[in-house]
């Protein structure tokens, strides 16, 4: 009797273990550049546990069922999704989204042996279908390869949103309820006749199209949704380059047409002295004095992107009656893409800007302020300040996003219902550079705080990318 035990839980073993390690194999290729250790120590932990849990499993299917009894599989399954949480830095909604991903083609491989089992190997010896039953349930998810390790590892690398993929898990789950369905229907049901077994085999053969099908259309739709908003994006930022650039431009001519004029304020003040009008000439250099401070535009970065950014935000500010305080303490070559920089920037002093001007819109407001810091800290990172007016309705707002003071992806907006894009573009800039985003509002004044940790790849990327636009 002990014999035949260990024989069954090792049948058992020797059976699915090949195929909840293609499993874990297609998760791993999808969040490998989100692990908590190092790829080889979760490549052994990972296979430590598939083994573990499959000799479990086939114990208690031997001992407490029957050999081919499948409710074993479903603490399995249980057990690989709490070792996907405690190996990967993932959220909830792209923890499940891989695992049902990576278990449904693990189902579709097994409905795809038992088509065959039922059209081609029927008449087969036990040794040949056990050696089919192996070669396509270890095998045939690694069809899916390519799709993990490009698509949807893109997705897990590049969208944060956790809402998005907590809506998006639903979409793997239905096909796997799906492709369970099928197999329970296919063995309640007498298949007797080839056109029977035929339809089965498309049903199949479709279920397994629409998978990869609908990630790729899905991805791909994301790619360009997501690659016209960053040439949005980019489209403004050389907007306002541009305007920066015509006001240093008109800044430069005046400064030529004073010099052209000097001599003749020379003329003038000597004029004044000649008669001893001390008023006439007081007077005149006052004039010359507000002249001189309305035409002066003032440099806020050594950087000229970030320079252009922080004086368009600051003339909005000001023409809402804010009084405003830049001090961008960053070096002329930022330590990180400076696209990435220049639109977290100004997302953050838009949102800014917006909440001043809806104080302002309120009535009898206080004196509105916008406060702006940047500078480089320990390591190369880069921290950012901001301190705007806002309204109680924008603090309550600031609250919900975030109540522990980290602002969570998904921050909601107060412009409009739903979620803010801005400041969720920020917290996912943030999470990519190793940061965080924290925020408070309290008397009427709302603070944010970006902190970006790029790493040296980055940093060199980014001089590389400074020095060959300055050499253009």
């Amino acid at each position: 009797m002990s014999g035949s035990v260990a024989e069954g839980i090792l049948w058992y073993v020797v059976r699915n273990t090949p195929t909840f390690l293609s499993m874990f194999f297609l998760m791993l290729l999808a969040v490998r550049g989100r692990l908590r250790f190092s790829l080889k120590t979760t490549v052994g932990i990972a296979l430590g546990i598939v083994v573990a849990s499959s000799l479990v499993s086939g114990v208690g299917v031997v001992l407490f069922a029957d050999e081919a009894g499948t409710w074993a599989t479903i603490p399995l399954l249980a057990v690989s999704l709490a070792s996907l949480a405690a190996l990967t830095r993932l959220s909830w909604g792209k923890r499940l989204f891989v695992f049902f991903s990576a278990i449904t083609a693990a189902s579709i491989a097994i409905l795809v042996y038992d088509v065959l089992l039922r059209t081609v190997a029927l008449e087969w010896s036990f040794g040949a279908r056990r050696v089919l039953d192996a070669a396509v349930c270890s095998l045939g998810p690694l069809a899916l390869a390519p799709l993990f390790a490009r698509t949807i590892r893109w997705g897990v690398e590049q969208i944060d949103d956790r809402t998005f993929w907590r809506r998006l898990a639903a979409l793997p789950a239905a096909f796997f309820i799906t492709a369970n369905a099928l197999y329970a229907l296919a063995y309640a049901v007498e298949f007797v006749s080839t056109w029977a077994n035929g339809l089965y085999a498309l049903t199949v053969a479709v279920l397994g199209f629409l998978l990869a099908a609908s990630y790729l259309v899905l991805f791909s739709a994301l790619r360009t949704t997501r690659e016209n908003a960053r040439l949005r994006e980019a489209a403004q930022l050389e907007g306002m380059q541009h305007v920066r650039y015509e006001s240093l431009q008109r800044t430069l001519r005046d400064t030529a047409k004073a010099r052209h004029d000097f001599r003749h304020q020379l003329l003038v003040i000597r004029s004044f002295a000649e008669e001893n009008d001390a008023e006439g000439l007081r007077a005149f250099l006052d004039e010359q004095g507000a002249i001189g401070a309305e035409g002066e535009r003032p440099a806020y970065a050594s950087n000229f992107a970030v320079d252009a950014v922080a004086a368009h935000f600051a003339e909005r500010a000001r023409a809402c009656g804010a009084e405003t305080s830049f001090a961008l303490a960053l070096p002329e070559r930022l330590s990180l893409p400076e696209a990435d920089f220049c639109m977290a920037l100004a997302n953050l002093l838009e949102n800014a800007v917006e909440a001043c001007e809806r104080v302002a819109g309120a009535g009898n407001a206080p004196q509105l302020l916008l406060c702006v810091e940047a500078r480089v800290v320990a390591g190369g990172s880069v921290l950012v300040s901001v301190r705007n007016s806002c309204t109680d309705a924008d603090a309550r707002s600031l609250a919900t996003a975030a109540p522990d003071g980290v602002l969570a992806n998904a921050a909601r907006s107060t412009k409009h219902a739903g979620e803010g894009i801005g400041l969720a573009s920020v917290s996912a800039l943030a999470h990519r550079y190793r940061g965080e985003v924290r925020a408070q509002a309290e008397d009427g004044v709302a603070e944010i705080q970006l902190l970006l940790r790029p790493e040296r790849t980055q940093c060199a990327a980014a001089t590389a990318t400074t020095c060959s636009r300055a050499q253009r």
